[in-house]
């Protein structure tokens, strides 16, 4: 009951913040820096004089864009290559695990950072970062159920009555998935969401669209004036905070 109404509060926020309010990718030095409940900003601006209710917003909506179709993909290709093993099982899974053991060694975070670098500074570039980053773990999930998928009577069944590889994956394997895969998107959120917190933090474009900064980017830029304007730092925050709880805390067990 309370994280519906959290997230009825929350969401609700921020479709009223994006019908409603301006985008805060302006400059307005005569009113930075306002207190909470000031005439036209309820929270207040930050030292730019960008509305701290409009940066939650957008900042949020932002996220959420990013977020959701990032976790998405990394399923996807996740589930590609593991179907790939059922066509070229012997070659194809000796040459994967390699790269899986090589992924699973380094940090989700510094792959990420590695691809970033490489690539352009746009939403495109965060997408494919987060995929690289965390395919190998879904892959390894994945993979796992799917050996587990093999060994059932009504696969060997389906094979001796000539069932080729995309039969078997459109008939059996991804019915038998379903629970899998919403288990690892809804766990999985609330990492993205501190990856790509953190991503803003450190100056890297998170934002879609002219929406403004995004929530880490709002924290590194205003917790030197925390003092003159506290609610700058405390919204992207609270964002952040509700975003993981609310996108995570929805729970779907697999079925084995």
């Amino acid at each position: 009951m309370l994280l519906n109404l959290i997230r009825i509060l929350f969401f609700g926020t921020i479709f009223y913040g994006i019908l409603f309010l301006k985008a805060p990718t302006y400059v307005d030095l005569a009113n930075n820096n306002l207190p909470i409940f000031s005439k036209d900003f309820l929270f207040g601006t930050d030292r730019l004089g960008r509305d701290n209710l409009a940066l939650f917003c957008f900042g949020s909506f932002s996220t959420i864009l990013l977020v959701i179709p990032a976790r998405f993909f990394t399923i996807l290709f996740s589930f590609l290559i593991s179907s790939v093993s059922l066509f070229f099982k012997s070659k194809v899974d000796f040459v994967l695990s390699g790269f899986v053991s090589v992924s699973l060694s380094l940090p989700s975070l510094l792959s990420a950072l590695v691809v970033i670098t490489i690539l352009p500074d746009n939403p495109i570039s965060i997408l494919i970062a987060i995929v690289v980053s965390d395919w190998a773990i879904a892959y390894e999930s994945i993979t796992a159920k799917i050996r587990e998928i093999q060994s059932s009577p009504y696969i060997t069944a389906s094979i001796c009555f000539g069932a080729n590889p995309f039969q078997l994956i459109a008939y059996h394997y991804v019915p038998a998935l379903k629970s899998m895969f919403r288990y690892l998107f809804f766990s999985g959120l609330p990492t993205v969401v501190m990856t790509m917190s953190l991503f803003s933090y450190l100056g890297i474009q998170t934002s879609v669209g002219e929406t403004g900064p995004g929530l880490g980017e709002q924290i590194s830029f205003s917790k030197d004036y925390f003092d003159k304007s506290p609610f700058s730092v405390l919204l992207p925050i609270i964002a952040i905070l509700i975003l993981v709880y609310s996108l995570g805390s929805r729970n779907h067990k697999h079925e084995t």
